[in-house]
């Protein structure tokens, strides 16, 4: 797949320059026709393909300065790197300028952009190179040490006129450079008498001169110089794309830290907000990228148009956003940052896609409040933003310092969990789930618990969430799954236990088919009966939006495992998902059952609820349920199967065997 973006690769195609584009490791991605039609060969020209290293070439080569600097930009450290260098081509001194810039392939890959600008350094001293300096493709002139023009070719003379008008050439009379912009650089080559070289701009053609001026050992200067309007065109181009992002033409991440770093460099107190615009990932997952696109496009136009004070609006991700303004004030920033949201919500609507809410997390930090350099006001805004997309959508937060210490245990929990599960004091314990009718156990509901011994108890959503996104939950999940099952399986044996096995599966994991076939693996192992086994999925999964999580579905209804909605009411999954998936059980979530008596409304849903179950003939399970009043009210609507504190906390694996099994006896 080419990464190359076409705007680069139409200035390789057009520059008379030499280009390359590397890739991270040095290797050539794309070179330009300059290199092909080139008659100064140089010792490894011919050596240079697509996909050859061309950081190899340079150390094999000995080109040792330019290779440091290519490595240096490729690790980020500098931005770009310019140099003379000199080689020898067909027993004759040529001079280039090697310039390489930082290139950014992808989100996460930098490459570089290498141009090499050549010449041929000439001291003319006599009539018999006339007829070279006439086939040049450099105007040229030739300075005696009074200043005098002593030659000057057609191709110079043509461009000086064009420098000025009054500038002409005749052999009685020798015209003035003294009303050039050439004179003042001329000049300090002459009394400096050191080669030297300097792009100059005319503003009367308007365009870009590159000279070259030489002292000559009698006195006076050659001087050779050609337009360079194409490769100003170009270089400024290049900046374009290092500095603007390319769909938006907002100023991007490397951008925003040139900026950031001179208000800081000038003390100028500021403030930066970090945007990330939640449900976009779906957008591009379901409508394409080209949607999503279109999407930032307008989402880049609001932003520039809902702000009215002064404000920089930059793009630093796929759909990360940065505002920063000079405005300090909390209570003004918090206007500000209220404003975007609900202006946000009245145009999403607008800009999104049927089905996919879009809605803003905003976190700010401060200078010089919160942090000195740019390096942490970017950590720091985004670690707000995190704790405004946990609170809540549509929220903002500013930085505070007790979020680095939230931070920090998050790491330390994380770690934790990618080492030996079994030397944690992770463990689980089951719930039982009643019929009320009969008070008899119609199934356990396996959970996860976590007493820390720096922290104490960590609650299952705060280190579960981590683990799902650390990509720890399948280990997880089978450490559970092994050690539960190993549990039942001998209660099987030692008092024919039969009763199904709620195990909760996140959406993350409902998508992973290695994950489901260890699953069955382990069913095999311990001798579980499937039908035990019940797999509960949280309300929130989009079981549309994934094929995976659809066949994994199938795979578990084809091997007899049942399947649960948990936290039914909720989330904002469709009734038809209760159609395609053959639900066996709905959870009520404890939601509405602590409503019962409090709220007519939630007393209706419950009973749309046993309507519903009735109708997909389904079993429903009430989750939460604390009181005798509420079982009262839920067997009122035919409801019979509860579990909560009314009828037991969570207990050890080893309790339950004792309480339930053992005295059954």
């Amino acid at each position: 797949m080419d990464i190359v973006h076409p705007f680069t690769k139409t200035i390789l195609s057009t520059s008379e320059n030499f280009i390359l584009v590397l890739d991270e490791t040095g290797k050539i991605l794309n070179k330009n026709n300059a290199w092909n039609n080139s008659k100064h060969a140089s010792e490894y020209t011919l050596l240079m393909t697509e996909n050859s290293s061309f950081t190899d070439l340079l150390e094999s080569t000995h080109n040792y300065e330019q290779l440091d600097s290519i490595q240096q930009v490729l690790r980020g450290e500098i931005d770009e790197f310019r140099k003379e260098f000199t080689c020898l081509i067909e027993k004759n001194d040529y001079h280039y300028l090697f310039h390489t810039y930082k290139l950014k392939l992808s989100s996460d890959r930098i490459g570089a952009i290498i141009i090499y600008s050549v010449y041929k350094k000439h001291v003319i001293a006599n009539s018999e190179t006339t007829s070279i300096l006439e086939s040049m493709t450099d105007a040229f002139f030739s300075l005696d040490k009074h200043w005098n023009i002593t030659y000057i070719n057609e191709y110079g003379k043509t461009l000086l006129s064009k420098v000025h008008p009054s500038f002409n050439y005749s052999n009685s009379e020798s015209p003035s450079l003294i009303d050039t912009e050439f004179y003042p650089f001329l000049q300090q080559v002459m009394l400096e008498n050191k080669t030297q070289q300097q792009e100059i701009y005319i503003p009367s053609i308007p365009t870009w001169f590159e000279v070259k001026a030489y002292p000559r050992a009698e006195g006076g200067l050659s001087v050779f110089f050609h337009h360079i309007a194409e490769r100003k065109s170009i270089e400024k181009d290049l900046r374009s794309f290092a500095y603007y992002d390319f769909l938006t033409n907002l100023p991007n991440r490397r951008m925003t830290y040139d900026i950031l770093q001179h208000k800081i460099k000038n003390d100028e107190p500021f403030s930066f907000f970090y945007i990330e615009l939640n449900g976009f990932k779906l957008v591009n997952d379901m409508y394409g990228h080209a949607r999503g696109d279109a999407i930032l496009v307008d989402i880049a136009t609001f932003f520039n148009q809902t702000i009215k004070i002064d404000k920089v609006v930059a793009r630093v991700g796929g759909d990360e956003f940065v505002i920063f303004t000079d405005e300090v004030n909390n209570e003004q920033l918090s206007i500000i940052a209220n404003k975007l949201i609900q202006d946000f919500q009245q145009i999403s609507e607008s800009i999104s896609v049927p089905s996919i809410p879009l809605s803003l997390s905003i976190g700010i930090s401060r200078y010089p409040e919160d942090a000195p350099d740019t390096d942490l006001l970017f950590r720091y805004a985004n670690i707000a933003m995190y704790a405004s997309k946990k609170r809540n959508r549509n929220n903002f937060s500013f930085f505070e310092r007790t979020m680095i210490e939230e931070l920090e245990r998050k790491v330390n929990i994380e770690n934790e969990l990618h080492g030996d599960l079994k030397e944690t004091t992770i463990h689980f314990v089951v719930q039982p789930q009643f019929n009320s009718k009969t008070n008899e156990v119609i199934g356990i509901e396996v959970l996860t618990r976590w007493i820390h011994p720096e922290y104490g108890y960590i609650t299952p959503p705060e280190f579960i969430e981590i683990a799902d996104n650390s990509g720890r939950i399948e280990e997880l999940t089978k450490y559970l799954i092994s050690e539960v099952f190993s549990k039942v399986s001998r209660w099987i044996q030692d008092y024919g236990f039969d009763k199904p096995i709620a195990i909760n599966i996140t959406p993350k994991l409902l998508g992973n088919r290695k994950f489901f076939n260890d699953l069955i693996h382990f069913i095999q192992y311990y001798r579980i009966p499937p039908q035990m086994v019940d797999i509960e999925i949280t309300e929130n999964a989009n079981l549309d939006t994934d094929q995976n999580i659809l066949d994994n579905i199938a795979f578990c209804r084809k091997h007899g495992i049942r399947l649960s909605l948990d936290d039914f009411g909720t989330g904002y999954s469709k009734l038809a998902d209760l159609v395609d998936f053959q639900i066996d059980k709905l959870k009520i979530d404890k939601y509405f059952v602590d409503k019962i008596g409090k709220e007519t409304n939630a007393e209706l849903i419950l009973h749309t609820f046993m309507n519903l179950a009735k109708g997909l003939k389904c079993d429903v399970l009430a989750e939460g349920v604390e009181t005798k009043e509420q079982v009262d009210y839920l067997n009122s609507l035919g409801l019979t199967y509860f579990q909560g504190y009314y009828f037991s906390k969570p207990i050890s694996l080893d309790e339950f065997e004792l309480n339930y099994l053992q005295k059954k006896l």
